[in-house]
């Protein structure tokens, strides 16, 4: 099978280096380098794993494993979350890639937000995103503030070198939040660089088809974002699903399997989504489904913390 390729972000160009060798494969990007916006942090033993499928040794692009994580000033102990180098893991990925198109089988869209080869998706819900490098001696925490609507974040990445930002339904919302968590946590001025983009935050049940007639999607095309915006590892294994389904000539199963694994990414959207629309009950209980998962990956929440975690939950349902 001839597989073509379209987009060499984290999914695309980790899709093509599985590929590679066991397929004729392409890939095409319209940029001429990769970006540096966002997607900074990651689950260190999920990436590890997966890269290490395609012999690429992850510890090379680690930078901070902060020692705690702060959400809405309450404080958990981090079991999981590094920030890694993105860009340069791309950019050597890059290196060893023949950009090239193929007369291809299969076409893959790969294109995250943008999702450019496959069908619109209806109601789409893309949150604008504004973001800067800066440089701080603020303690190295991961940081973030959230609300109803959106999230700001502060990811440390080593000699004083921060990712700051912030994403909401609009341009204008996301510099709103940002400067009040500016405020509460003492991020201001420094700025390296900035930049804008979009996110898209829907689950893969909520972003079909996958396949419509040779084109296949992944990654953030197919909604293989959590619900707080994590997209590193759900990128990497929704690329690993579809080249397990084209090794097994299986990709009618594609779209159940994507489904099956993500069931942890379609609870945070639906707690989300409870959240803001005030239903309290049904988000308390998807809130605990959301603990449960996320304190084997990421956070270890101390009870007392998880009270505190359930009790501003409540009161942000009710304000």
């Amino acid at each position: 099978m001839r597989v073509q390729v379209y987009g060499a972000g984290t999914s695309g160009s980790f899709l093509y280096s599985l590929l590679d060798g066991e397929f004729k494969v392409g890939i095409k990007d319209v940029r001429s380098s990769p970006d540096c916006g966002c997607a900074w942090g990651t689950v260190y033993s999920e990436a590890k794993g997966l890269y290490g499928m395609v012999g690429i040794n992850f510890d090379d692009y680690v930078l901070v494993k902060p020692e705690d994580i702060i959400i809405n000033g309450l404080r958990f102990r981090n079991l999981g979350i590094v920030t890694f180098d993105r860009k340069r893991l791309l950019d050597d990925i890059w290196r060893e890639i023949d950009f090239t198109e193929v007369k291809a089988d299969l076409v893959i869209d790969a294109t995250g937000c943008e999702r450019a080869l496959l069908p619109k998706i209806e109601n789409d819900r893309l949150y604008s995103t504004i973001q800067f490098l800066e440089k701080h001696k603020n303690e190295e925490n991961l940081l973030i503030y959230a609300r109803r609507t959106g999230y700001a974040w502060a990811f440390p990445l080593g000699d004083h070198l921060w990712h700051v930002g912030a994403g909401e339904k609009s341009p204008t919302k996301a510099s709103e939040l940002l400067q009040i968590f500016r405020n509460k946590y003492g991020f201001k001025g420094n700025k390296v660089c900035s930049c804008r983009g979009k996110i898209r935050l829907l689950p893969p049940s909520r972003c079909k088809p996958f396949l419509y007639r040779n084109v296949l999607g992944v990654g953030e095309a197919i909604g293989c974002v959590s619900g707080f915006g994590e997209g590193n590892v759900p990128a990497l294994k929704s690329a690993w699903i579809l080249y397990e389904c084209l090794r097994e000539n299986r990709l009618r199963k594609y779209e159940e399997r994507i489904i099956r694994e993500f069931k942890w990414i379609e609870n945070e959207h639906r707690f989300v989504g409870q959240l803001q629309a005030g239903r309290k009950l049904t988000a308390l209980h998807l809130l605990l489904k959301v603990v449960s998962t996320e304190a084997k990956r990421t956070i270890k929440p101390s009870p007392e913390a998880l009270k505190c975690l359930i009790n501003y939950s409540w009161r942000s349902i009710v304000c």
